[in-house]
């Protein structure tokens, strides 16, 4: 059988879990091929990641002319707009099971060239960060687990910090050979200073520098290796955590220049201006729309 890619039509049964930023179905699907119609590729779908979690089946996917094939014990991340086949196989019964996952690309603090390189890409689960997000979506996919509307959001918010991790480490991990494995865990080092700093107003390359016992310009040749700059970074760290919480329907009622401040951000005008930048709104306007998406 061969047809048009429609999610909707080729899916035998599923289940939905609604979780605020991202959403988790649950699908059984008769075996099938499917294409996409050139026409039709591209534009309405490429703001969405999809994660593919098999639990019964193979899926033999191409994605922008990139053919792989996914069973259980492998992720699989596209969007719709490059997909242009996609093949549904059973392992003896009568139809597969997959998790999936959507979750928007806006949502995930990747650099678009992370991104790029882990589409259309199977990644066969170890015991790292790709085997913590799949046992986590495993769990959430169980059809006894039940969560009030709260709660779910509260897990969505999760799963998108450990979909980002997890897209971070496998990205890292196929770059090949630093120039010094100290160099590299310094900078991971770093990073992790930081987050645990995101808090602190005075945060700065200079108070970095200096609590880890280096000059600012050697801090600075770490990020750029990456192709960041400290203060970008410090930055977009924050924004992202104050994005997340203004989602949250449990801080519905905190408010915006708090949850700014508690997140290092003392000038409510220097963040209000940063966040406009960064996403396009003003973190009144995000608050508002999500509130009315829930």
């Amino acid at each position: 059988m061969s047809r048009e890619i429609d999610r909707g039509d080729l899916c035998a049964s599923a289940r939905v879990l609604d979780l605020g930023v991202a959403v988790l179905e649950v699908k059984r699907f008769h075996p099938v091929t499917a294409q996409r119609e050139p026409c039709r590729a591209g534009t309405e779908h490429e703001d969405v990641v999809h994660l593919i979690v098999p639990l019964h089946g193979t899926v033999n996917a191409t994605w922008s002319g990139l053919q792989d094939t996914v069973t259980v014990g492998d992720l699989y991340a596209h969007d719709l707009a490059g997909l242009e086949e996609m093949s549904l196989q059973t392992d003896g019964r009568d139809h597969l099971e997959l998790v999936m996952l959507a979750i928007p690309k806006p949502l995930l603090p990747l650099r678009g060239d992370v991104m790029a390189a882990l589409l259309g890409h199977g990644v066969s689960v170890d015991g790292g960060m790709s085997g913590l997000l799949k046992q986590f979506i495993e769990e959430l996919s169980d059809e006894k687990l039940s969560l009030n509307p709260a709660d779910g959001q509260r897990l969505g918010m999760v799963l998108v910090d450990l979909v980002a991790a997890c897209f971070s480490s496998l990205h890292e991990s196929e770059q090949g050979p630093r120039s010094s494995s100290q160099r590299e865990a310094l900078g991971l080092r770093i990073r992790a200073y930081i987050q645990r700093h995101l808090h602190d107003p005075e945060l700065s390359p200079r108070t970095v520098a200096a609590a880890n016992h280096f000059s600012v310009s050697y801090l600075h040749r770490l990020f750029q290796e990456q192709g960041d700059t400290v203060s970008a970074w410090i930055r977009d760290q924050r924004l992202g955590r104050i994005r997340r919480d203004l989602a949250d329907a449990v801080l519905a009622d905190v408010p915006i220049h708090e949850i700014a401040a508690g997140w290092g951000f003392g000038r409510p005008g220097d963040f209000s201006r940063a966040f406009r930048t960064a996403y396009g709104v003003s973190p009144r306007e995000f608050r508002s729309g999500t509130a009315c998406r829930s």
